[in-house]
């Protein structure tokens, strides 16, 4: 395997667990949660993109929407 091949590896199981910790953050009422989330989604999507799974990519980046909305309603 190719050291970039390894790195997209990498980033997807950052991602994987940043919008798990994300969770626990808004399970406890942190509004950083949708921080994360968004950094999480977001890596998510870009690994599922390097592996040609276009829906969970663009599930991902329908959900970082969503948490940017969910950012914007918890913090007015």
């Amino acid at each position: 395997m190719s050291v970039k091949s390894e790195i997209w590896k990498l980033m997807g199981w950052v991602g994987a667990s940043l919008v798990v910790f994300g969770y626990y953050l808004n399970a406890n009422g942190l509004a950083i949660s949708w921080i994360i989330w968004i950094a999480g989604n977001l890596m998510v999507g870009m690994y599922s993109l390097t592996k040609k799974a276009y829906s969970t990519a663009v599930m991902s980046f329908i959900i970082t929407l969503m948490n940017i909305y969910g950012y914007y309603s918890w913090i007015k």
